[in-house]
């Protein structure tokens, strides 16, 4: 049995990073196909925002024998919009997808990747009597840590976002990342794809979230799929940085869609309402009296 899977991925700048994950996904795809009795068909949806580097055409160089559909940007679409219009020409192209792979330019596949989504996928058609949506943990390139895949809350109301770790068997979580993210087609058809609420950041959270509240599992694997380092950087250097801002810098730097005030403030509206006046402040400590938001932060986190 073949089964239609489309790989949607955006890209701005990153070439070298985009070319080594598409090497690795390809590899992994080719792996599952020779070691399963079901084989992907793929086709990769690539939004190209605005690169600058010669992406597309180092892509179309290096992949001559993979389908490949380029989506054009013009730079201002950042990471949710850009995966969004991948995932529209996805659907513009097809609707007989069997499932959507989401993923980022800067995770390297494992080859056991696709093995490990299917086989979160049979244990939920097994355990939920559906599919549903299936977040690959990563870990660090040092493979040291776990840095993406699903979150649960700490508590319930006020709680931080705890990432899972790997047990061996697929947990069912809250937040999901699509640094790997397989979703049913028949998610698709119940909720949709990415709205255009986001400009960046929280689509990948708010999809988990909305799938789990239609009754959908909601999941990650049992064990790592890939690898991809937080590119974050930590809290004390975050804010050390803001700090040291101007307060003019300040208000740029979260008025940007990279550390979007507008993003977070969404995704909390829709889905966690208790804390959206909580997030609105904190927004607005750190924005006019930085030291004051990191000791009250530093004090809470203590408390948890």
């Amino acid at each position: 049995m073949t089964l239609q899977i489309a790989i949607l991925l955006t890209c701005h700048n990153r070439k070298i990073k985009t070319l080594a994950s598409l090497a690795s996904m390809f590899k992994a795809i080719d792996f599952y196909n020779k070691v399963s009795i079901n084989n992907f068909k793929a086709r990769v949806f690539l939004t190209d925002d605005g690169c600058t580097d010669g992406t597309s055409e180092e892509v179309k160089k290096q992949f001559p024998d993979r389908d490949i559909t380029f989506v054009n940007g013009d730079g201002t679409l950042f990471w949710a919009q850009g995966m969004r219009q991948a995932w529209l020409k996805a659907l513009e192209e097809s609707n007989s997808w069997d499932f959507f792979l989401l993923m980022n330019d800067d995770t390297i596949f494992a080859p056991s990747a696709f093995q490990e989504l299917m086989d979160t996928h049979h244990f939920a058609l097994g355990h939920f009597g559906q599919g549903g949506v299936y977040s690959g943990i990563t870990a660090s390139n040092d493979r040291k840590k776990i840095t993406y895949g699903g979150s649960v809350y700490s508590s319930r109301y006020i709680g931080r976002a705890v990432i899972m770790k790997p047990i061996g068997k697929p947990q069912l979580c809250k937040l999901t990342n699509a640094n790997i993210l397989l979703v049913d087609s028949h998610v698709q058809k119940e909720i949709g794809i990415f709205t255009d609420a986001y400009q960046h950041s929280c689509a990948d959270w708010a999809y988990g979230m909305e799938a789990s509240r239609k009754g959908f599992p909601v999941m990650v694997t049992g064990n790592v799929c890939g690898y991809c380092d937080n590119d974050h950087g930590t809290e004390s250097d975050e804010c050390d940085k803001i700090i040291h801002m101007t307060l003019k810098e300040r208000k740029a730097y979260f008025a940007s869609p990279l550390h979007s005030t507008s993003d977070i403030l969404t995704f909390m509206l829709h889905y966690q309402k208790i804390k959206y006046v909580l997030v609105f402040i904190a927004r607005q400590l750190n924005i006019f009296f930085p030291k004051a938001y990191y000791k009250l932060s530093s004090k809470r986190k203590s408390t948890l």
